[in-house]
């Protein structure tokens, strides 16, 4: 460095070196370099100021290496940062740009530097690009620092998006003398901001078109998100607020929606709090909104390193949910036909007015079992659906004329209770029920019919002795079938003796049972005598039951229970072959060969002849075996009367039973193949007195002599009823005065006693 200077000064032998210390004796230390002296030798006299100098020379030279490797760590630097960097003349010539933006865009320094920026290839050719990079060399020219998104193109034609800054630099005068150029390639920050941004989207998409509702607030309790849904149901956009001004505002309620939902039980709260909240039902009604029943389930949110950023509930609408639950319910206790209550609901009602009578006697209630008087005859008439517009109308009746407090149930068919709460007594009961019956006398009308609507009704009042629901519900029910029994439209009080009534009933059908299949009927015969000579032409065979406790039995105990619980087809099924059985042994002895007997049988066994059960159109008839029928059978059953004709056209005789007691008589001889007469002991009781029954008496017998039919006088008691009866021309008759019905053994010694003249006797 210093080594010509020093021999034009005459020191040819002067070295300059570093070292921590002196390298030889007459080494002069020049400079303090740091880490080692600097050191001269050689230069024996020298004058000190040629060392100054020198230490001014090796103090410059230190300097400028140190300068220049500042210049080179920062070129480094410059050419190393990940940024594109250049440096730009006012006019607008490149004059330097960094490794980095070589090395993307491929090109050499020769390449670019002198010319003009806008002209560098690595600017995209674009309308927008080409707008964007004048307009910010025109504002950095004129000294304002610029930023500007643009577009490069590196090698491969690979695109980036640069965030340029343009800073310009002004020297002493003000005056811009170069602009420096930066370039942060933000392609990817822009794709992962497009990336967030189409998630963004997404998710707000997804909440808005949910068919939740879905709120949330920060951290702080304010309000930040109402999605679609749940803005409709609200009838507007979230506020700024707190989650309790939300409540008040907006109207939220607890499950039955209407108390008041408090402010500690707001599912966003009790979220903000940190509860995991699930299905947290409330009701949201806005005014002039729709109230929404809706499942609330949410809770905090909280960011990666656990802060507390809020809470979000989504709110599930189950309004539809719970009004079918609701209407289900409602179906499951409720007549769907009048909306009454039903058998389930009363029973409810009914078990807990018990249960207060139960604690509380004065607490009375009373059970009405109502049913509609043929009912029936309405729907075959007219059709079910005026039918069941009747009992809408009757429903809607007994629903005006009772209390409040009371429960019309409808049981099923046209069977209506009446739960009546806390009447006085059985007074005001049947106050209640003469207003029920009141509300019934004017007539039904109903689209092209006006029906007359009258009812049978039972009432039951509260016991103590009751303990299940059943026992004043059937209570009522007895009393109401005995005021069916009494002529319909009316009403009955229960008392303990009808449920002894139906208790002997039911007993008495169940024995019946056992009697049927356990040989415990017998038959009983009443001889036919002739009345010109007392011979005995035939019996009429009459039921007995030898019941193991009660003993003989009438048919008048238990043939009622039979037609009624449909004992009647075996048990007639069994008379008609032990009739038959015993005829078949009377005639195979010669003097008792001429004997008939009659088999009474009832309307509902002709109803059912076609059964197998009954076996009567399928019954091999022996000779001499004569079927007696009712005149009520004749008229009530049309179908009975086919039977009954089909029977005759089999060959089998038939008798007309109680001839004169009905309102048909002579049209009943007219339309049947009646073959005998028997006049009802109604007829022959007044007898031999009493002018007006022997006239009709003398007409029946004149009338059936000219049908040529056959007339037996029955319940003969007295030779004077006798004597009249024959003078009228009776020639049969049966009796008390010729022989009680007795068993099989003394009917045939009574026949074999009496047998007519002209056949043997014993």
């Amino acid at each position: 460095m210093a080594g010509p200077l020093l021999r034009a000064y005459g020191f040819p032998d002067a070295r300059i070196e570093t070292a921590p210390s002196a390298p030889s004796a007459d080494a002069v230390r020049l400079f303090l370099g740091g880490a080692a002296d600097v050191w001269v030798s050689g230069m024996p006299d020298a004058p000190p100021e040629v060392l100054q100098a020198l230490r001014v020379v090796v103090a410059d030279h230190a300097r400028w290496r140190e300068l220049l490797r500042d210049r080179d760590r920062l070129r480094d630097v410059y050419d190393r940062t990940f940024e594109f960097q250049g440096t730009l003349l006012p006019d607008g010539l490149l004059v330097d740009a960094n490794e980095t933006l070589l090395a993307f865009t491929g090109l050499r320094r020769m390449q670019v530097l002198g010319k003009p920026c806008v002209d560098a290839p690595w600017w995209k050719a674009s309308p927008e690009n080409a707008e964007g990079l004048r307009r910010a060399l025109s504002r950095a020219m004129a000294g304002e620092f610029t930023r500007q998104d643009l577009t490069v193109l590196g090698v491969g034609g690979v695109e980036a998006r640069v965030d340029l800054c343009l800073t310009p630099v002004s020297g002493e005068g003000g005056a811009t003398e170069m602009i420096v150029m930066e370039g942060r390639d933000i392609t990817a920050r822009l794709r992962t901001l497009h990336e967030v941004e189409v998630a963004r989207a997404f998710l707000e998409a997804v909440l808005e078109n949910v068919q939740d509702g879905i709120v949330a607030c920060d951290a702080a309790g304010q309000l930040t998100l109402f999605n679609r849904m749940a803005r409709e149901w609200h009838g507007q956009g979230p506020e700024a607020g707190q989650p309790a001004e939300w409540s008040g505002k907006y109207r939220l309620y607890g499950p039955d929606g209407a108390a008041p939902l408090p402010d500690d039980d707001l599912p966003l709260l009790r979220a903000l709090r940190g509860a995991a909240v699930k299905d947290q039902e409330m009701v949201i009604a806005p005014d002039r909104r729709t109230p929404r029943t809706v499942l609330s389930s949410g809770g905090p949110l909280y960011s990666a390193s656990g802060e507390l950023l809020g809470a979000v509930i989504a709110l599930h609408d189950v309004t539809e949910r719970r009004q079918t639950e609701h209407r289900l319910r409602h179906d499951a206790l409720h007549d769907r036909l009048t909306g009454l209550a039903n058998r389930a609901l009363l029973y409810s009602l009914l078990e807990h007015a018990m249960e207060r009578f139960r604690r509380q006697p004065d607490c009375s209630y009373a059970v009405l079992f109502i049913d509609l008087d043929n009912f029936k005859d309405v729907n075959d008439a007219y059709g079910h659906i005026v039918g069941d517009r009747l009992l809408l109308e009757v429903a809607a009746r007994l629903q005006r004329v009772v209390r409040r407090t009371d429960t019309v149930a409808r049981l099923g068919g046209d069977e209506f209770a009446v739960l009546l709460d806390s009447p006085y007594g059985a007074t005001q009961v049947m106050r209640i029920i003469a207003r029920i019956m009141g509300a019934m006398r004017r007539p039904v009308r109903l689209p092209g019919h006006e029906v007359e609507v009258t009812l049978s009704i039972g009432a039951a009042l509260a016991d103590s002795a009751y303990t299940s629901v059943e026992e004043p519900l059937r209570d009522a029910d007895t009393a109401m079938y005995r005021a069916k029994q009494a002529g319909k439209n009316g009403a009955q009080l229960f008392d303990q003796s009808m449920h002894d009534s139906v208790i002997h009933r039911l007993n008495t059908e169940r024995e019946l049972r056992e009697a049927v299949t356990e040989g415990q009927l017998t038959l009983h015969y009443q001889p036919v005598i002739r009345l010109s000579d007392g011979a005995c032409t035939g019996f009429e065979a009459l039921v007995r039951w030898q019941h193991p406790v009660r003993g003989l039995l009438p048919p008048s105990e238990f043939i009622g229970v039979a037609e009624a619980c449909g004992l009647i087809g075996p048990l007639g099924a069994w008379v008609l072959e032990e009739g038959a059985r015993q005829l078949r042994a009377w005639r195979a002895t010669p003097e008792l060969a001429h004997l008939t007997l009659a088999v009474n049988i009832s309307g509902k066994q002709l109803l059912n002849a076609a059964q197998p059960e009954s076996r009567l159109l399928g019954f091999a008839f022996p000779p001499g075996l004569e079927l007696e029928v009712t005149e009520s059978t004749l008229i009530d059953a049309p179908e009975a009367v086919a039977h009954l004709h089909a029977l005759a056209g089999l060959g089998v005789p038939l008798s007309l039973d109680d001839f004169g007691t009905g309102y048909a008589s002579l049209v009943a001889v007219q339309r049947h193949p009646i073959s005998t007469l028997k006049l009802d002991r109604s007829f022959v009781a007044p007898l031999p007195a009493g002018a007006r029954q022997r006239a009709i008496v003398a007409s029946v017998l004149t009338l059936a002599h000219h049908l040529d039919l056959r007339v037996i006088a029955e319940g003969l008691e007295t030779p004077e009823q006798v004597r009249a009866v024959e003078e009228l021309g009776c020639r049969y008759g049966q009796g008390y005065l010729f022989c009680h019905a007795v068993p099989a053994d003394e009917a045939t010694a009574y026949a074999l006693a009496h047998v007519p003249p002209g056949l043997p006797a014993t």
